[in-house]
């Protein structure tokens, strides 16, 4: 059954009670990853369409506080969604690069795809530098596993670094068009994940 995948297009920065907008905010809130949004009812079935969603991204990428501006029209649905998109993970905006909650408006657009399912292992990295030494280990044979428990700065890494079954989709599109290249047993190179870079790899099945 086909999934709603969101497609980010802008953000709209409205502030927050502590701090202006100004020169100091050095970055805006990224999402990292959404979750599934409810399936939508037949009767308005189409190839995609958009929503517009006022939010409050908290200092640790949490959504804090959602609603539809610019919703599906079906009351239900709609409240489904957001408690879907309450669930989503960003990098949050940051104020002199300390993180900070800001409300903002998302403009995104929704379209229907097949769910592209893989079985992963990740390794996050809080430093460019970290995940390069991380890679030059894996190049010469040291276990992945054995990195993540060592280097990732994940809670996964209590588990070898193993996140179990994704649907790649859910991750932005300079991740997920990555993954679905991966053979199994393949590890992807660093790719930044918000301000911090993770490697993937492609696990076989259990």
């Amino acid at each position: 059954m086909k999934k709603l995948i969101v497609c980010c297009c802008f953000v709209f920065m409205l502030g927050c009670s502590s701090y202006q907008l100004d020169e100091k905010l050095t970055s805006l809130p990224i999402l990292l990853e959404h979750s599934e949004l409810p399936q939508i009812p037949k009767r308005i079935y189409e190839p995609e369409f958009r929503l517009i969603i006022k939010m409050l991204v908290d200092e640790n990428g949490r959504v804090a506080k959602a609603h539809l501006i610019d919703g599906s029209g079906l009351p239900g649905w709609d409240s489904l969604a957001i408690t879907s998109i309450k669930k989503w993970k960003y990098e949050p905006a940051r104020f002199e690069e300390r993180p900070i909650s800001i409300w903002l408006i998302q403009k995104v657009r929704v379209q229907f795809e097949d769910p592209y399912y893989l079985l992963l292992s990740q390794i996050m990295c809080d430093s460019y530098d970290k995940a390069v030494f991380v890679i030059t280990q894996l190049n010469e044979g040291v276990d992945f596993g054995e990195l993540a428990s060592k280097y990732s700065c994940d809670s996964s890494k209590s588990q070898n670094g193993f996140i179990g079954k994704k649907d790649v989709l859910l991750y932005p599109p300079q991740i997920n068009s990555t993954l679905k290249k991966l053979a199994v047993d393949q590890y992807t190179e660093p790719m930044e994940y918000g301000k911090r870079f993770v490697i993937f790899k492609r696990m076989k099945s259990r």
